[in-house]
């Protein structure tokens, strides 16, 4: 059993028992989709997560609450929806989708752009998260030395935008984490075709410093952005969160915008969160608390269970969530290729789906290999900022 899908059961107040359309938590994250809204969807430039479901189906019924946590853990920045077949409007729809049985749950890497991957794992938070995070597509390029950086920023990337042809901008991340942030890839594939994107690890802020700035904090993360043929950066002064760095970068990419006035008013912004995410933030919280202690949103229930012998040898057993692991050989390196993890992962039983209907027929569709169980220290922090 892994630490996410064996142990993140929470209590009933992060995902209550009575359901919305036939199916999710009133309070999920999941958002349902008809025909019109599955095609605006997919439309965008994102990778998300479609669960075809039906509200009599009791292999969906048990689902609903892992696919509605691992909804949680990865707002916003990657959508998991859900389309009702059961519904008459939405059944040319699933019919297209090659919607066979119940669930049938597929990834979208880039809505309509690439074509949909066959989700075959288990049913369980964890294989939810890791199956949809490593579909992303990897629209970004690392630069692991100081002096690639000056190279890649005189590169010239040329594309067509309102019948003319433009040079990108480029925009970098020096981050002192050791894996790509969620919120960088998430951001790269949304402006993949607009804005070059690329990463450098910059542990301990010497290749700032080589670059004119400042080493800065142990934890913080540096967003320049290239103009065409210039090595002089233009240094992002905003929140690093997803809404705000979107809205940064669609002034990158409008062109006519003053970048220093943008710049001002991200600087000038204040996040004010409302009460429901406020609330939403609280679940998340629990939710990382639980993974980094046993299962238990609170720390005192997890010291409590060890003393009563309930929790003894977790962490031996199911790893640590943090990012800092123990007992960890110094000379191990997981190297990441292409926004995917180097473990390659267990194939699993494909689970049960109950069947639509004797009389529909749709095309058979390619599948993937199910993720592996097992934690990973991404989902027992923020993702959602850098």
């Amino acid at each position: 059993m892994t630490m996410f899908s064996s142990q993140l059961l929470l209590s009933l107040a992060l995902v209550p028992t009575f359901v919305w359309a036939g199916v999710f938590p009133k309070d999920s994250l999941v958002k349902m989709l008809d025909a019109k809204t599955f095609k605006k969807a997919m439309k965008a430039n994102e990778t998300s997560m479609v669960a075809f479901v039906a509200p009599w189906c009791g292999h969906c019924q048990r689902m609903a609450p892992e696919y509605s946590k691992a909804a949680l853990g990865l707002h916003p920045l990657l959508p998991f929806y859900a389309v009702d077949c059961d519904a008459d409007s939405n059944k040319r729809l699933c019919s297209e989708q090659g919607v066979q049985g119940f669930p049938t749950i597929k990834v979208f890497p880039l809505g309509s752009q690439l074509p949909p991957m066959l989700f075959e794992g288990e049913r369980t938070a964890s294989s939810f998260y890791y199956y949809a995070t490593r579909r992303i597509p990897p629209a970004f390029t690392k630069l692991y030395k100081t002096e690639d950086i000056m190279p890649w920023t005189d590169e010239t990337t040329e594309v067509l935008i309102m019948r003319q042809t433009i040079d990108q901008k480029r925009t970098l991340l020096l981050t002192k984490d050791k894996k790509v942030p969620l919120l960088w890839k998430v951001l790269a594939n949304r402006y993949q075709g607009k804005l070059e994107f690329g990463t450098h690890r910059d542990r301990k802020g010497k290749s700032s410093v080589a670059l004119g700035l400042e080493a800065g904090e142990k934890k913080e993360s540096k967003v320049l952005v290239y103009s065409p043929g210039s090595t002089t950066p233009f240094r992002y002064e905003g929140l690093n969160k997803l809404d705000s760095l979107s809205k940064f970068f669609d002034s990158v990419v409008d062109g006519t915008a003053d970048l220093t006035v943008a710049n001002a008013e991200a600087k000038a912004e204040e996040y004010t969160p409302t009460e429901e995410e406020l609330e939403i933030e609280r679940k998340q919280e629990a939710q990382r608390m639980a993974l980094l202690h046993g299962g238990y949103a609170d720390l005192v229930d997890f010291e409590q269970a060890i003393l009563n012998g309930n929790a003894e040898n977790y962490h031996d057993v199911h790893g640590f969530g943090s990012s800092q692991t123990l007992n960890k050989e110094k000379k191990e390196k997981v190297e990441e290729e292409e926004g995917v993890a180097a473990k390659v992962p267990e194939e699993v039983k494909a689970p049960e789906v109950e069947p639509v209907s004797a009389t529909t027929k749709a095309p058979a569709e390619e599948s993937t290999a199910s993720e592996a169980k097992g934690s990973d220290a991404q989902v027992s922090k923020d993702e959602s900022e850098l």
